[in-house]
């Protein structure tokens, strides 16, 4: 599997940028699977983000700063996942698995994966394949330690760090 990693600071744009890839290739009529996560607000005014499928613009709370009412989500660091939507998004990444030239979107990757949790083992299924594109982001802080532990180099990684778009890159993308 070829991977390609946008990567930037927070709030520099990576997710925009994604979007603009997946509008793209979309274009092109190819097979996309997985999810881009976009920054809100709860209803109790929090931070939280949400999931939405690339494909058909469903959308999941992943995670809240808010104490949620179910206790069995995973607490990590300042946030509470909601166990289900990531058990949704890992879905929505699974559906490719029988694709023969998927495309698959997973934003965002980082601390969290680093340690084991939220799409780590999606992560580790999905570089199992030979087949398809993983098109991912990642802060630039996590950058090294993420393609270290995922033994990303060179040979099957690209890294994009000017989130200047262009068709040329979305050539490259479609390629593999």
């Amino acid at each position: 599997m070829k991977v390609f990693i946008i990567t930037g600071n927070r709030g520099e744009g990576k997710t925009t940028f994604l979007k603009k890839c997946v509008g793209e290739l979309q274009r092109r009529n190819l097979a996309l699977f997985g999810f881009y996560a976009n920054n809100v607000k709860t209803t109790t005014g929090s931070e939280g983000y949400l999931i939405k499928n690339v494909t058909t613009l469903d959308s999941r709370l992943l995670c809240q700063r808010d104490i949620p009412s179910n206790m069995d989500d995973l607490h990590l660091a300042d946030f509470w996942f909601d166990k289900r939507a990531i058990e949704t998004g890992e879905q929505w990444l699974k559906e490719g698995f029988s694709n023969n030239s998927p495309v698959f979107i997973l934003d965002e990757v980082g601390k969290f994966e680093l340690d084991g949790y939220v799409w780590d083992k999606s992560i580790n299924h999905l570089l199992r394949f030979e087949k398809g594109v993983l098109l991912m982001t990642v802060r630039d802080r996590f950058l090294q330690r993420v393609m270290e532990k995922y033994r990303l180099d060179k040979t099957n990684c690209s890294v994009i760090d000017s989130l200047l778009f262009t068709v040329e890159l979305v050539d490259e993308i479609e390629r593999g």
